[in-house]
């Protein structure tokens, strides 16, 4: 399938690495969620994209990762069309250019 037939990106990839952290104690979370970054901020230089799916919180950062810049003008031009109010935002967000905000 052509990488423009769909929304999902990075068909040739070869490989998908995805790590997670966990912990129970509250007390912890800064300590563990700064080593967690640290981590991802070391293979970064190896990474090419992202699985929208894998995303957590990196926001718009992470959208612009998981999607090629004309793929993500694309959606943002769907969402323009469809979603111009931006109701369906309760996961990785493409806001409408209405919004201010074009990819």
């Amino acid at each position: 399938m052509a990488d423009d037939e769909t929304a999902f990106s990075h068909r040739g990839t070869l490989v998908e690495f995805v790590a997670a952290a966990r912990w129970s104690d509250p007390a912890e979370d800064a300590e563990r969620i700064a080593a967690a970054r640290r981590y991802a901020a070391s293979l970064e230089p190896f990474a090419a994209g992202a699985y929208v799916n894998a995303l957590t919180d990196e926001g718009e950062t992470g959208v612009r990762r998981a999607y090629p810049e004309e793929k993500l003008a694309r959606l943002t031009a769907l969402k323009d069309r469809y979603d111009p109010g931006n109701v369906f935002h309760l996961n990785h967000n493409i806001p409408p250019t209405s919004r201010g905000r074009a990819y």
